[in-house]
């Protein structure tokens, strides 16, 4: 009997310390830190002047609930690799920011302290993760709406002289509030405005039989590209996307089925479905193309207004 006495005993410790410490987020209500993990929302944010996106604009807190005749406390550090990115993410680097400006990059290491509780209501967690904005091709930052960025790992050491000292995890999801794209494809050509090229009026026999025959109408095109965040260095391509030329595919074809629209660049010409590689430097970039208006070989252009239309695109290589 008394050997079932002293089991129910060590039942009913273990019970009563299952909730020792609580954890909250955001203001929301306490919950066993122990058994629960952590959802949280956060605004995705890009600070140019630390080249970096913050994800760490939330908050939380935790703390023990054993009585103060304990002398305890509730310790929160970081785990082995505390910081682990979503598959769509982990090709970028980051880590942990603590204590608003130290910087810990992955992956992070364990026992990093982020919070200890002894007296008080609570003690704030201070930590969150972090990316670094890169303009190395392929790592560019693309963070959609509602998308799981990355999981922190935290270890919780309760500790007293009555109790002894215990470990639990618990691990805290953040997830983006807003969309936040740091990518070239967000990068303009001329401010995403028509490019309009008037050859005003022309002679048919003027107009040479190919792109090559020195026709006199021309017109040079000056492309700028900006981007609206500072700090991108790529090669890019601009592809020209229409409908090329019945009677000659390297170049746009015109509502005259006689004429024709080239669109070259440093004297190479750049067909409908075909690119060219250029870059831009902190953000910009430009390069002037032109455009050449030619006739079939061996055809006399009918009179009367004509169009062509055709779509630059710019993409990471």
């Amino acid at each position: 009997m008394r050997y079932l006495t002293g089991l129910m005993l060590c039942v009913l410790a273990n019970i009563a310390s299952a909730a020792d410490a609580e954890c909250q987020v955001n203001g929301s209500g306490w919950v066993d830190a122990e058994v629960s993990a952590f959802n949280v929302y956060v605004d995705v944010r890009a600070s140019t002047s630390l080249k970096k996106v913050l994800l760490n604009y939330f908050s939380m807190n935790c703390r023990h609930r054993l009585s103060a005749g304990f002398s305890p406390s509730l310790q929160v550090t970081t785990q082995s690799d505390a910081v682990r990115f979503s598959p769509q993410y982990r090709h970028l680097n980051g880590g942990l920011v603590r204590l608003a400006d130290i910087y810990n990059a992955v992956p992070v290491q364990a026992g990093l302290v982020l919070g200890t509780h002894t007296t008080g209501p609570y003690v704030s967690v201070s930590g969150g993760p972090y990316l670094d904005i890169t303009t190395t091709p392929g790592k560019y930052i693309d963070i959609k709406s509602g998308a799981l960025i990355a999981s922190v790992h935290l270890t919780m050491r309760l500790s007293s002289p009555v109790t002894g000292t215990r470990y639990f995890n618990t691990t805290v999801f953040v997830y983006a509030r807003n969309s936040l794209n740091l990518s070239p494809s967000t990068c303009t050509i001329n401010d995403n405005k028509p490019i309009n090229v008037d050859f005003g009026s022309v002679e048919p026999l003027v107009i040479g039989g190919d792109i090559s025959a020195g026709t006199p109408y021309r017109q040079s095109v000056a492309l700028n590209y900006s981007c609206p965040d500072a700090g991108i260095s790529s090669p890019i391509d601009i592809k020209l996307v229409g409908t090329a030329s019945s009677f000659n595919a390297s170049a746009l074809a015109t509502t005259n089925p006689n004429l024709a629209a080239g669109l070259t660049r440093l004297s190479l010409l750049v067909a409908p479905g075909s690119s060219f590689r250029t870059s831009i430097s902190n953000s910009s970039g430009s390069d002037t193309v032109l455009f050449t208006l030619f006739r079939k070989t061996g055809s006399l252009p009918v009179a009367g207004p004509f169009t062509a239309s055709g779509t630059l695109v710019m993409s990471l290589p």
